[in-house]
């Protein structure tokens, strides 16, 4: 729930769309609904933190984005997020590649 480089170059960087294994599709998601219950908690008591996509911290090309499912779904709660917004300082980044693919 750090900021991973996602806030840069007078910029918030966030996906354009979810990514196949996003955290907030339960369907796919690659950890259990408790783990992500604590990350939303996380996120809620901090202004300004939030959930970088997992996709993008494991790649060495790709740089961080917040999460698309988080930032649909609870950026809004957000006062530095929403101030972002109202700025049109939000950057949408292009999902990366799967990995190895």
């Amino acid at each position: 729930m750090s900021t991973h480089e996602v806030y840069r170059d007078g910029k918030v960087h966030v996906l354009r769309e979810e990514c196949g294994t996003c955290i907030f599709r339960p369907a796919t998601r690659p950890v259990d609904g408790a783990r992500v219950a604590g990350m939303v908690r996380d996120t809620m008591d901090e202004p300004g933190a939030t959930v970088v996509c997992h996709s993008t911290l494991y790649q060495d090309d790709v740089r961080h984005a917040i999460c698309r499912g988080w930032f649909d779904r609870l950026g809004d709660r957000d006062p530095i997020l929403r101030l972002a917004v109202a700025m049109d300082i939000i950057v949408e980044q292009e999902p990366p590649r799967k990995l190895g693919g």
